[in-house]
């Protein structure tokens, strides 16, 4: 956020939503007087008063509250701003969440592919990208969710736009902050079920043995003793308590001709595996404005981040340790009698994975500005600006020799894989500002033209027959197993123009046309994106005579926006596969074929909104309506018959349109406001509706992942399953719906049937908390919640399939029917197992306790004159403290299988399987001011 400060120096500044006020007691009498905020709405900066488009702000500060919570921004964005929905998919240390601005829906084989379109600074960056960027460093986050905001951007900006301020130098002696954190996570208990103990599975073990569903015999009474000598908690064996610190050192200041801003950070979260380091990040920032001239001013801006992770794979499969904790029975041992590792019912021993498979990761990221503005007459400036990123990734995994794992992936002597790769884009922007007041009229004007160029390349390189268990280089290894690399590069071409009009505050008007070229496409390579919008405020009106509003501004806005994250370099264009056959290269014709046709995925938006703003501006409210159209949306369509006959290929195609409607609101409410005491509430939420109008080739339906489809008149990713019809009470036989509606007692894929209202796509989520202040104590807690999605809960059906009775389960497996009459769970157990019906889609709806935290800040008053610091706060915070749900686990938890993330799309949430848990933190902290 940037606010022009006037502050009266024996004052106190404060943030409440997205206003500031200055206060002081003079004569003992509260005075508090607004200061002008500006806000950054895409290319330009406007005050509160100005904003035609449906935006949301969330100031830097309320992220530094929540920067313990987790080391990726993304995931403590979650519940701060309406139209936002932030999953926090996996619970790994820096591991980014599914972000979707106003239900952006994109199915894709492309990772993200329903990302908003990331700024910092001027700089468009990838979701990754933007997770490491540690909170200090963040000014502030600007949501552009309606077309008159995000049309600004065009090609990039269907799936909405999230704008990065980072912090930057300020007028006054050089400020120097110290903040400082530490503490602990941990995996907390399984939410609505629990694992069998040792003798409970046991029990189970003989009751199917006596069923007949156990091969085994019933064990005897020597051998269950043995089994229960033998019992342990694998939890305990795989996990630990994680140990957290966080170190940031920064300094701001300047003068009337020069500002700075400086930081350097360090922080750590070992993550709850044991003896693996989760993840480690390295950072600094150094940012510097300087008035040359009257008319030249000019800014450099610079960062380092460098990031580290050590880690073992979170898929469905035994490699994965959360599937280990799950499936391995409490009374197999770690090791055998020789010492060896027990392979264990999986094959595979967890703790010899941990050992002996891993993957360190190594990523540094380098960015830098320099911009320049020359006011070449009064009102009219010019501003040339070149941004660029360097992104390079070192990889290693290795398989160390002489291991059991290692035996079991047929490479008894070792293998090593090196992984290099680098991106590098940069952005060259060029623009003119006009801006002149004439009396009680404003117009501002924009012309931009912009160049943008990504290249990436890699080389990856596989060997075996390590010379020893802990000689890692690949140039060590002795015997050449693959190597294979690629390069990508796409580039951009941009112009736009905007206007805006403004009529003494109460009358405002902005439009903007945007023409875009991407090297992606084929034949229509150019794209036209354009937005208008209109306001006008009520209360500013002379014949409006309501002493307790201070605003009522209506909005209207509509416009069109593109998308092109969901398309992959060189898929308009046919291409070739390569490889070898002996010591010849060889190449041949791709089973994808190139759409030369494809074309733009565009979006047209309209919004509908209000500004109300009452009482000296203690509550305030936002409401919005708005209808979008997504038309054209991409897709990787399979088994595409060749006109000319014969093979199937792959092609990526315009597949279809959908359209979303809904209803956000926020809510700000300064319940007390004084000079030593503030009591603040506030909350938001988003109310998403969606359909799909119609797709590729007039089919009805598309298969996405198995469970979720596309499906005319129905939700995006509806999910399509047989409907179970409970248990025979009689004969305890599982019973199932047939398309006609009858019940039959035969399981049959081909009775699956579109669910109608369940997809995985929520129809409600947001947040809401309190903010209190009372002379130096501070307590501040965040809620989020979600609710009217759904998720095949796959971990829940393995947990109490009596299929698997040779793995753990949970205790509810034994809620099987047993005798005529029972009302049970599950039907008698079988050979057969369970099978995947409607039974397991379980909602997931939740309520969960974010963020609490609580601090006291010593003020100069109380440290004295004699030592060198203005401010002591110490605080302690706690992270994911609650969860209210009826989902059979964390229901936030969806995306955990390489088949998921592998497949030709990309569902987040379809399905629950075995990933790394949302952990409980805890922390204590130190922010000292100098």
């Amino acid at each position: 956020m940037n606010v022009k400060l006037k502050v009266l120096s024996a004052g106190a500044l404060f943030f409440l939503g997205q206003v500031a006020f200055a206060q002081q007691n003079l004569n003992d009498t509260i005075k508090t007087k607004e200061i002008e905020e500006v806000v950054l709405v895409g290319v330009v900066k406007k005050s509160r008063d100005e904003i035609t488009q449906a935006v949301s702000v969330v100031n830097g500060d309320e992220l530094k509250r929540m920067s313990a919570s987790s080391t990726g921004v993304s995931n403590m964005l979650q519940g701060k701003m309406s139209g936002l929905q932030v999953g926090a998919n996996s619970g790994k240390p820096g591991e980014a969440g599914s972000i979707r601005i106003r239900g952006a829906v994109n199915v894709s084989a492309v990772l993200g592919a329903s990302d908003p379109l990331f700024v910092v600074d001027g700089i468009y960056m990838t979701q990754r990208q933007f997770n490491s960027i540690p909170s200090t460093d963040i000014e502030s986050v600007t949501l552009l969710k309606d077309a008159a905001a995000s049309a600004q951007y065009g090609s990039r900006a269907a799936n909405g736009v999230m704008i990065v301020t980072t912090r930057r130098g300020k007028t006054g002696t050089p400020a120097i902050s110290y903040d400082t954190r530490f503490g602990f996570g941990f995996k907390p208990k399984d939410k609505n079920f629990t694992m069998m103990n040792a003798a409970e599975k046991i029990q189970y073990e003989n009751e199917m043995s006596v069923l007949g569903v156990n091969s085994n015999p019933v064990y005897t009474a020597e051998e269950q003793a043995t089994l229960l000598s033998q019992a342990h908690n694998w939890e305990k064996d795989i996990l630990r308590n994680s140990a957290i610190q966080y170190h940031n050192l920064s300094i701001t200041g300047g003068s009337d001709k020069n500002k700075y801003y400086a930081s350097l950070g360090y922080d750590t979260d070992s993550g709850i595996l044991q003896e693996l380091e989760g993840f480690k990040r390295y950072n600094g920032r150094f940012n510097f404005d300087q008035t040359i001239t009257d008319k030249l001013k000019m800014s450099f801006d610079f960062s380092v981040i460098n990031t580290i992770t050590n880690d073992q794979r979170f898929s469905y499969n035994a490699l994965s340790p959360f599937y280990s904790l799950y499936t391995l029975n409490p009374y197999e041992p770690i090791y055998l009698e020789d010492g060896s590792f027990n392979p264990t019912v999986n094959s595979i021993n967890p703790i010899d994975l941990r050992r002996n498979e891993q993957t360190t990761d190594w990523r540094t990221r380098l960015t830098g500005q320099a911009a320049a503005t020359y006011e070449i007459l009064s009102g009219l400036s010019f501003k040339t600006t070149f941004g660029n990123i360097y992104d390079l990734r070192k990889n290693k995994y290795v398989v160390r020799k002489g291991s059991d794992i290692a035996t079991v992936y047929g490479v008894p002597d070792g293998q090593i894989r090196d992984t290099r790769s680098d991106a590098y884009s940069y952005v060259f922007n060029n623009r003119l500002d006009f801006n002149r007041s004439f009396g009680d009229h404003k117009i501002s004007a924009v012309a931009l033209m912009e160049f943008t160029k990504d290249d990436y390349g890699s080389l990856s390189g596989t060997k075996r027959v390590m010379l020893g268990p802990e000689i890692t280089d690949i140039g060590s290894a002795s015997t050449p197993a693959s190597i294979t690399g690629n390069t990508l590069s796409t580039r951009t071409e941009s112009y736009l123009g905007l206007l805006d009009y403004n009529y003494n505050d109460r009358y405002l008007l902005s439009g903007s046309i945007r023409r875009d070229g991407n090297s992606r496409f084929g034949k229509e390579k150019y794209g036209n994106f354009w937005s208008a919008s209109a306001a006008w405020n009520l209360a500013k009106e002379s014949f409006f005579d309501v002493p307790f509003f201070n605003d009522i501004k209506f909005r209207y806005s509509i416009g069109t926006t593109g998308l092109i994250s969901s398309l992959l370099d060189y898929q308009n264009l046919i291409s070739v596969v390569s490889g070898d056959y002996g010591s010849d290269p060889t190449s041949g014709p791709s089973n994808f074929v190139g759409n030369s046709d494809i074309k733009w995925e565009s979006k047209k938006s309209q919004n509908l909104g209000i500004d109300l703003s009452m009482y000296n501006r203690r509550l305030r409210l936002s409401a919005e309506v708005f209808k979008d159209n997504r038309n054209d949306f991409i897709y990787n369509i399979s088994n595409t018959p060749l006109e000319a006959g014969g093979y199937l290929y792959n092609s990526i195609a315009n597949a279809g349109d959908i359209t979303i409607k809904g209803f956000e609101s926020e809510l700000s409410f300064d319940v007390i406001r004084t000079k030593d005491f503030d009591f603040t509430l506030r909350g938001n939420v988003s109310l998403l509706k969606y359909n799909v109008e119609s797709l590729y080739k007039a089919n009805t339906q598309l298969s996405l992942d198995g469970y979720t489809f596309m499906s005319v008149g129905y939700e995006p990713t509806i999910f399509k399953l047989v409907k179970s019809a409970g248990v025979d009470a009689q004969n305890g036989d599982a019973l199932y719906y047939k398309l006609d509606g009858s019940v039959t007692n035969v399981y049959s894929s081909g009775d699956a049937q579109f669910l109608d209202g369940k997809s995985t796509l929520p129809s409600a989520y947001g947040g809401f908390g309190a903010t209190f202040r009372y002379k130096g104590f501070d307590l501040n807690t965040d809620f989020t919640f979600q609710q009217g999605g759904y998720s095949v809960n796959l971990l829940y059906l393995n947990a109490v399939d009596f299929g698997g009775y040779n793995y753990n389960l949970s205790t509810d497996a034994f809620n099987y029917w047993k005798n005529p009459g029972d009302n049970a769970l599950l039907p008698a157990p079988n050979t057969d197992g369970l099978q995947v019906t409607d039974q397991f889609l379980q909602k997931t709806d939740f309520i969960r306790f974010r963020n609490l935290e609580f601090g006291y800040t010593f003020n100069k008053s109380f440290i004295g004159p004699l030592i060198p610091v203005q401010s002591i706060r110490i605080y302690g915070s706690g992270q994911n403290l609650a969860l209210w749900t009826d989902y059979k686990g964390d229901p936030e938890i969806g995306v955990a299988s390489e088949t998921q993330i592998n497949n030709s799309a990309f569902v987040p949430g379809s399905y629950s399987l075995y990933n790394y848990p949302n952990t409980r933190t805890f922390l204590v902290g130190m922010q000292v001011n100098f």
